[in-house]
């Protein structure tokens, strides 16, 4: 019969995995993207390289693993702002600010994803995984959009898929300079509602 004390471990391997990707994401944030590799990870992670090799194993799923955690965070954070919003409006509107780097969560992430961006263009594996990003989130937009029209909250006339890649561009337009202190966080609102006005119905 087997011991107590002799129950193999259980391994949650998701959370592995996150923990994994979010290592990748500090040493980016605090050295760069040349800074990550094998070694370098696994030592941030507080593991063994063999540990780390289970999930990974080299430098390119890495940066993919941690990328497509990016992707899981925004998921999760439009999902939590569509569940305390009710008009598609509200949630446009909410969604766009919770991408921005507001606060220092945010802050951090955008500057994780501006690394990304940068080494996409030159990374064809990168470039697949930003695209659907891209997609995702352009198709929420347009969605709201649509939604917001049929609410009268938005003008009726208005091409939903290109409004949505405008309002993309304003925010992705906006990262930088809100990362440096040229525009503060009531000004990145103030700015979004002066666009979103000059949309509304009537």
């Amino acid at each position: 019969m087997r011991k107590w004390w002799a129950v193999p471990k259980i391994v949650d391997h998701d959370d592995r995995r996150r923990h994994i990707a979010e290592a990748v994401h500090r040493i980016i944030h605090d050295r760069g993207m040349e800074s990550v590799s094998l070694r370098e990870v696994a030592a941030e992670a507080g593991m063994s390289m063999g540990a780390v090799q289970y999930y990974v194993t080299t430098k390119n799923q890495m940066l993919l693993l941690a990328l497509e955690h990016i992707g899981m965070w925004i998921g999760n954070r439009v999902a939590a702002v569509a569940a305390r919003r009710s008009t598609p409006l509200d949630l446009l509107r909410d969604t766009v600010l919770e991408l921005l780097p507001l606060d220092d969560e945010r802050g951090y992430l955008n500057r994780v994803g501006l690394a990304f961006q940068a080494s996409s263009v030159v990374d064809d594996h990168q470039a697949v995984a930003m695209r659907m990003g891209y997609s995702h989130l352009l198709s929420f937009f347009a969605e709201q959009i649509r939604a917001a029209q049929a609410a009268g909250q938005l003008a009726a006339h208005l091409d939903a898929a290109k409004e949505a890649s405008i309002l993309y561009a304003f925010a992705q337009g906006i990262v930088n300079a809100t990362l440096v202190g040229h525009y503060t966080p009531n000004e990145v609102a103030a700015l979004l509602d002066y666009h979103l006005a000059r949309l509304r119905a009537g």
